[in-house]
């Protein structure tokens, strides 16, 4: 878990700690592929009202997927914006995300320009591998992809020297999902602001993303309508009930 330490009076951090809280929003659930294809005037042109899917992989087929001991586990996390309301079925968001064996991860990258302005990248163990996984993964979107371009990472450099900077081929298992709903978050936002609801000193801001729904067990999980029905609730409908 990371830590900031701030110095300073109640008065003047404030207003840092919201500026924290918004960068992390933008950049939670991402991995450093992805923060690098999602370059600022991306983030301009793109229409921020969406719902986006985010859907989680691990090395490791079931939990616990960390331990105390020295076994590498790898995570990948993939983004899937402006994601299909009707198309949030867990058997559908498991079968696109590769079913119970999941796919191969690696070093060739498969990443898509989208007409909603955004961008999207799978890694795979071959091009063939990460393009079929994303165009998977986008069957869950409204998006279209407007260019496609697969990239290797070669083992030259520092990724020949350093093992952690290249990406050996690895089986990886679709692990959980879960949901955050722009239009929900800002609706709700506005309603905090209104009712003069204070930010706490410790940043805590409710409800940016759903419960997260298991996606590696065998059979959906009992309460998993439930929190999809809540992630696209709009939170002024919440309000009026």
């Amino acid at each position: 878990m990371e830590e900031i330490i701030l110095s300073g009076t109640e008065e003047t951090l404030k207003p840092v700690i919201t500026l924290l809280i918004g960068i992390f929003q933008m950049i939670e659930n991402r991995d450093i592929g992805d923060i690098v294809a999602m370059p600022v005037p991306e983030y301009v042109r793109a229409n921020p009202l969406t719902t986006k899917l985010c859907i989680t992989y691990f090395s490791k087929k079931e939990p616990p997927f960390f331990s105390k001991k020295q076994d590498k586990i790898i995570k990948a996390i993939y983004n899937i914006p402006d994601v299909k309301h009707g198309a949030l079925k867990w058997e559908a968001i498991k079968n696109a995300a590769g079913g119970a064996n999941g796919y191969q991860w690696g070093r060739f990258k498969a990443r898509a320009n989208l007409n909603n302005g955004r961008e999207m990248s799978i890694y795979g163990a071959s091009g063939e591998i990460a393009e079929k996984r994303l165009l998977e993964l986008l069957t869950l979107s409204n998006a279209k992809i407007k260019t496609l371009s697969i990239t290797e990472e070669k083992k030259e450099g520092v990724r020949a020297s350093d093992q952690g900077l290249y990406k050996e081929a690895t089986q990886m298992y679709p692990a959980y999902f879960s949901i955050l709903n722009s239009e929900k978050i800002i609706i709700e936002s506005n309603r905090e602001h209104i009712m003069n609801a204070r930010t706490t000193m410790s940043g805590t801001y409710k409800r940016t993303q759903t419960r997260r729904v298991a996606l590696w067990v065998d059979k959906k999980p009992a309460d998993c309508d439930a929190v999809i029905a809540e992630a696209l609730r709009r939170g002024d409908e919440e309000g009026n009930q």
